[in-house]
């Protein structure tokens, strides 16, 4: 890895190698895929990453969650929500070791799977698929996935867990007739029955993770999170969490969090902040005529925390790829993005048709940190 200081902006920039080569046979392309979200999503965030361990449940996400928005945030929001649990300060973190039959647990529950959280259903083989349909719209699939996170000492002992439930507002319902053609429907879940369910179930996992020896006496943080449509461009949200302590078996309460996520452009997004839409178009207006030989688009994911702007995401899509284009990008709008931004956190990545190839962070009252990838 090298590095150096763009002397113009006084930023370190860190050439860093992005191609992670899987381990494993299965589905390699996958789980590249669900590599990348990872490593975007530790960008910015202050803990010390254990990479030597990868989760048990490798590649489960991206076969279980609909859209990339939602796999992105189902981790970071997680590993946000956890710091006031789990401080950065005292805690390394770590990918999930510990649940190793979360596939099972995301079944429906049977003879066969006893273990299953989502609810069981009477399917006989005379059958057919209209009435299967049916039976699957009254007893939809509640529970899409779990994410489990470890939070360890500097020994790597577990000294905490983190798992995020994330619940189908939307379960699309696919059935094979008898002569193997596929029919679609789908079941829009109410909020306050996906919270339900969500609740019941984490209380069946709370009573798993108790029982297992090496998990007897660890903290448990759990949140709940609603899942986008499928094919949203805004992630969803966690929207309530609970803690039970090394001494609790049971979760005793849960606590509502206020949080949502806005897109920009977008009608909404101007409703809600017209200061921020405008903000974003202007600088969006002055990068293009810096770089007038590159088409530019900016989007950005701003998340509001009870109607506070609480985190700036924006994505920046253009075809240049070479280093020093990049280079000279960063030294281009590293300036503007203090000046447009002065107050808030904002979290830069430079996508190309070849990936991610430039990640721009500035905290609150900071100067930005760069890192240019190969």
């Amino acid at each position: 890895m090298k590095k150096w200081m763009i002397a113009s902006l006084s930023l370190f920039v860190f050439l860093s190698g992005c191609n992670n080569k899987t381990r494993e046979v299965i589905d390699e392309e996958t789980l590249e895929i669900q590599d990348s979200a990872a490593s975007e999503a530790r960008e910015y965030l202050s803990y010390k990453i254990n990479k030597q361990k990868k989760s048990v449940n490798r590649g489960l996400i991206t076969m279980m969650i609909n859209n990339r928005s939602d796999m992105d945030e189902i981790e970071t929001g997680l590993m946000s929500l956890s710091k006031d649990y789990f401080s950065p300060e005292d805690y390394i973190y770590q990918e999930g070791q510990y649940l190793k039959d979360i596939s099972s647990w995301l079944g429906r529950n049977s003879k066969e799977n006893e273990e299953g959280l989502n609810p069981a259903i009477k399917i006989t083989e005379d059958m057919g698929w209209e009435e299967r349909i049916e039976q699957e719209k009254k007893n939809p699939m509640y529970l899409s996935y779990i994410h489990e996170q470890n939070y360890v000492d500097s020994k790597g002992k577990i000294q905490g867990i983190s798992l995020g439930f994330a619940m189908n507002q939307t379960d699309y319902i696919r059935v094979k007739d008898s002569k193997g053609l596929m029919h679609f429907d789908e079941k829009v879940i109410g909020d306050k029955a996906l919270e339900k369910y969500g609740k019941e179930a984490a209380k069946k996992v709370v009573s798993r993770i108790r029982s297992m020896k090496e998990l007897k006496n660890v903290p448990i943080f759990i949140s709940i999170y609603k899942l986008q449509p499928i094919n949203s461009v805004v992630p969803g949200n966690y929207f309530t969490n609970t803690f039970v302590d090394d001494n609790d078996n049971t979760i005793k309460k849960w606590e509502d969090i206020n949080e949502k996520y806005y897109y920009f452009p977008s009608d909404a997004g101007e409703e809600k902040d017209r200061d921020l839409h405008n903000r974003i178009r202007d600088l969006e207006d002055y990068v293009s005529k810096y770089f007038s030989h590159q088409d530019i688009e900016f989007v950005g994911k701003a998340l509001y925390k009870k109607d506070n702007l609480n985190q700036l995401v924006l994505d920046v899509h253009t075809g240049m790829v070479k280093e020093t284009e990049l280079v000279g990008f960063a030294q281009a709008i590293g300036p503007e993005i203090v000046d447009y931004f002065p107050h808030m956190p904002v979290y830069l990545y430079v996508k190309t048709p070849k990936g991610l190839k430039a990640t721009i962070v500035k905290e609150v009252d900071q100067e930005p940190f760069v890192e240019i990838h190969e």
